[in-house]
């Protein structure tokens, strides 16, 4: 008998057993996975040959889920959850059982800082990307504080992903509807490339106008409305195909009234005129030789701002609140050996940031948003060493040095360092199988807002007001994470063109000095408050242990494909054993498609089935399980009609009334949504 045989029925056995994977993600022209440039792990590398645990949405995804907002193309990804509410401004990404705060964002490469309670990390226009990149589990090594939980790594739109073969300048026109809110989408956008290919540029405009969003239960949601104008202009000049250099400017603007925390339902006492800007603005530098193995560097300057103005509609009460991220990140890859037989590409660089906070009540300084600012700097080196082919070992060490201050001059500054190990092992037992192992740290250094935030939290009646205490001796959050997995992958598996993957992944995460917010509420003086009403302030209070697994299996043919992925986490206090808050229920998500090639038809299914969360902590809120369904249909016609497009969709197909683990809002109820474009 050949290999080949035992390998089919493995392989046929875990198709009948899963047959979709959400990492489907891949929806190309063509079956089968290229290689990826993976900017979360900072290399370019087959995303299936990575050690970490990596998910990739490519455009054509992106189009076909015509997202609102980053969470409608996060939340069918194992082991990644949405929560927050229906309102962009406040939904908040956890991976793995960590939250948002202890994820790292970047776009193009450039880290994305904010934070502030109850609101989003990231504000973007999902038409104007080109690529999603989830890692989980921690990073560390290469990425510096933040990356405990993981890395959600952005790529915006290029020329060359909109340009057609032999065209040298172009442009795109777009108009969406959705149903479920009532909103439009238009978008216009110019783009192309010098004759001699050394110069390429791209500006886009998006403009949305939403109104209240319908839930499952035929409500609306009160104050879910908004208005949004996005825009993106870059361009790339390569002055002899060697050096490249590049600048890229994004903007972000948005109004609507909102409740002032925009997870939560509305009231009069609440609401506020929300205005968020936020602008990106990136300069980059590559050298990339091909008969150069020693020096292949690049550099990365980058700029991003995050204004929020609330005026309280029932009084006028105005809130300002920004951060300016100034940083850079400088790295050179070398190439040593024969990767053949004994072979290494060395990633090595530094990288420094500053974030700078202000917040202001009516002109003057607000001691709940303290003015401050964080410097780090950090030094790191990766190492993937190739073994005859088969191993690959990627071991890794980062050094990063940080200091926050606030202007209040009666508070310490905060200040330390951190060393961040990895050791990432693939094994390829042959041309269809493989083993994975890592180990990986990551720290998160305690943000201004946590050490110095001071202030009234809440009032409680006449004379009664909890107050913010600061902790300047905040210590840094530590995680110690392991992982091993394999990965099945096998092209012409039953017929010429069809291709079958499977991958498996155990992890357990073991965190220190997990940083909480303990409110204190009495109605004596205490420490802080000489009157009533007690004190909240940040504290290192617990260790946690998180652990679970991830299975992932598809099949795709050039007609139809079909997948399912399985999500499991676990996590508890160390101490106590109580389980924690952040974990997210069990879920599976399944999908499948069919194509039609000659008509440019695409159409699928995704169904997201998740358990009901009974293992909360004694305060905590169980939640009850829920299902929803989703259909598309793309379709992209040849010949004369070359360039245009027509994307149909429905969201919970079946109006399923139902509320996220975690969230104290409904989730969107039905929603049938179309969008036609035309390239030219």
């Amino acid at each position: 008998m050949s290999i080949r045989s035992p390998r089919r029925s493995f392989l046929l056995g875990l198709t009948l057993l899963a047959p979709v994977c959400p990492s489907l993600a891949q929806d190309s022209t063509e079956v089968g996975l290229p290689a990826i440039k993976v900017t979360a792990v900072k290399t370019d590398r087959d995303s299936f040959s990575i050690p970490e645990s990596v998910s990739v949405l490519n455009r054509p995804v992106i189009e076909r889920e015509q997202p609102t907002n980053l969470g409608d193309l996060l939340e069918d990804l194992p082991n990644v959850a949405v929560g927050g509410g229906p309102r962009g401004q406040g939904q908040t990404v956890t991976i793995r059982g960590l939250s948002d705060e202890r994820i790292l964002f970047l776009i193009d490469g450039a880290r994305q800082n904010f934070v502030r309670g109850h609101s989003t990390r990231i504000f973007i226009e999902p038409d104007l990307l080109r690529q999603v990149e989830v890692l989980r589990g921690p990073a560390s090594a290469l990425w510096g504080s933040g990356a405990m939980g993981g890395v959600v790594a952005l790529g915006t739109l290029d020329a060359a992903d909109l340009l057609r073969a032999g065209q040298t300048f172009g442009g795109r026109v777009k108009l969406g509807y959705q149903d479920g809110s009532d909103q439009w989408l238009t978008n216009a956008g110019v783009y192309g490339i010098t004759a001699d290919g050394r110069f390429d540029y791209l500006v886009d405009l998006a403009y949305r106008d939403a109104g209240d969003v319908r839930l499952g239960d035929g409500t609306d949601l009160s104050n879910s409305a908004f208005e949004r104008l996005s825009g993106l202009a870059k361009g790339t000049w390569s002055p002899d195909g060697i050096n490249s250099f590049g600048l890229s400017f994004m903007a972000f603007d948005q109004d609507g009234a909102i409740p002032s925390n925009p997870q939560i339902e509305a009231t009069d006492d609440t609401l506020v005129d929300n205005n968020t800007r936020q602008q990106n603005l990136t300069l980059t530098y590559r050298h990339e030789d091909a008969d150069n193995a020693y020096l292949r560097p690049s550099l990365l300057l980058y700029r991003n701002t995050t204004d929020i103005e609330e005026r309280r509609l029932f009084d006028g009460r105005r809130d300002d609140t920004s951060l300016e991220t100034l940083g850079l990140d400088l790295r050179n890859s070398t190439r040593l050996g024969d990767p053949e037989r004994f072979g290494h590409v060395l990633t090595y660089g530094l990288d420094y940031y500053q974030d700078e906070v202000e917040g202001e009540r009516d002109g003057q300084p607000r001691d709940s948003y303290p003015d401050g600012r964080s410097e780090v700097f950090g030094l790191y080196l990766q190492d993937e060493i190739s073994i005859a082919k088969r191993w690959t070992l990627v071991p890794g060490l980062r050094w990063d040095s940080f200091k926050s201050e606030a202007d209040a001059r009666d508070l310490d500054t905060n200040e330390d360092d951190a060393f961040s190990a990895k050791l990432g092992l693939d094994v390829a037992a042959n041309d269809w199988l493989s083993f994975q192992a890592s180990y990986t740290e990551a720290f998160r250094a305690p943000s201004a807002t946590e050490l110095f935030v001071s202030g009234t939290h809440f009032t409680c009646g006449r004379g009664c007001a909890n107050l913010f205490v600061p902790n300047p001796d905040l210590d840094p959050e530590k995680a110690h994470n392991k992982e091993i997995g394999l990965r099945l992958r096998d092209q012409d598996l039953f017929a010429s063109g069809d291709e079958g993957r499977f991958q498996a992944r155990v992890f357990r995460n073991d965190v220190t000095d997990f940083i909480d917010q303990i409110v204190n509420f009495t109605m004596r003086p205490v420490a802080g408050n000489r009157g009533m009403g007690g004190v909240t302030g940040f504290r290192n209070v617990r260790d946690a242990r998180l652990e679970g697994f991830e299975l992932e299996a598809d099949y795709e043919t050039p007609r139809w494909w079909a997948g399912i992925a399985y999500a499991q986490t676990r996590g508890e206090d160390d101490r106590t054993g109580e389980p924690l808050s952040s974990v997210q229920p069990d879920t599976w998500t399944l999908e499948a498609g069919l194509r039609f090639p000659a008509q440019g038809v695409r159409v699928g299914w995704t169904g997201r089935f998740v358990a009901a969360q009974n293992e909360v902590p004694a305060d905590g809120t169980p939640s009850d399980r829920y299902d929803v369904h989703d259909l598309w249909l793309t379709w992209k016609p040849a010949d004369r009609l070359a360039g245009f497009s027509l994307e149909l969709g429905v969201d919970n197909l079946f109006d399923e009334d139902y509320q996220p683990y975690l969230s104290s809002l409904q989730a969107p109820g039905r929603n049938i949504k179309a969008a036609v474009s035309y390239r030219f």
